[in-house]
């Protein structure tokens, strides 16, 4: 029965992710605002349906929820520099939740990758500094703050999934983390996109990369014991 749930929700959300992807390749945005909301909706309903863990079932919650307000603000950005900023503010609570759940549930309870290995932190905070140093001259004003403290957050998302390296099962390790690098790359594309240089193709690449972040996370905390 599971697995027939399973097959079923999975077509649901190749129809989504194609309806969005096909909006973005072919810059119809319209497409995309029926379909869009949809996403972390399908993300909630699939972990709620299929966790394993029920101990980080609200904090989970929490961070997609954050997730999918940032999802309906950004949709928007383009007509009002506010939802821009709404978006962000979204999206910064969701890491920080994230953060949370990935530092504070654990398996074995013993030390995760970071603690052991204190220096591969330093690769972290290299690439934020070099992504924040492309964009500064073009920050002004109160997005220079604004995008310093996001980027934080975001990169600590991602080294916290790294630290969950010994801490839960490989499996789920490794998915949590993947996502989390995808939501680095998909973050830092939007930030190069609108303050560095115009990528091409640059909301199609965005969406397929935060899209697979957000459903590699989900698996990966499915699969945590």
């Amino acid at each position: 029965m599971q697995k027939r749930t399973s097959v079923l929700l999975h077509l649901l959300l190749v129809i989504i992710v194609f309806v969005e992807l096909a909006g973005r390749f072919t810059n119809n945005i319209s497409l995309e605002y029926p379909v869009k909301p949809l996403i972390m909706i399908w993300m909630a309903a699939y972990f709620l349906i299929f966790r394993k863990k029920k101990q980080f079932t609200v904090a989970v919650l929490v961070a997609f929820f954050f997730s999918w307000v940032g999802d309906n603000f950004l949709m928007f950005s383009g007509k009002n520099e506010l939802f821009f900023y709404a978006g962000v503010g979204s999206f910064f609570f969701a890491q920080l939740t994230y953060i949370y759940t990935f530092a504070r549930y654990s398996e074995t309870g013993g030390r995760g990758f970071l603690q052991k290995h204190l220096i591969t932190g330093f690769l972290f905070i290299v690439y934020v500094a070099g992504i924040y140093y492309l964009l500064y001259p073009n920050l002004e004003g109160m997005m220079r703050p604004i995008i310093f403290i996001y980027a934080l957050s975001l990169i600590v998302m991602s080294m916290m999934a790294l630290n969950r390296h010994g801490r839960v099962n490989y499996p789920s390790y490794l998915l949590v983390f993947i996502g989390s690098v995808l939501f680095v790359i998909s973050d830092s594309m939007i930030a190069l996109n609108k303050f560095y240089m115009e990528i091409p193709l640059a909301g199609f690449w965005i969406m397929i990369t935060y899209i697979s972040a957000q459903y590699l996370i989900l698996r990966g905390l499915i699969l945590e014991r």
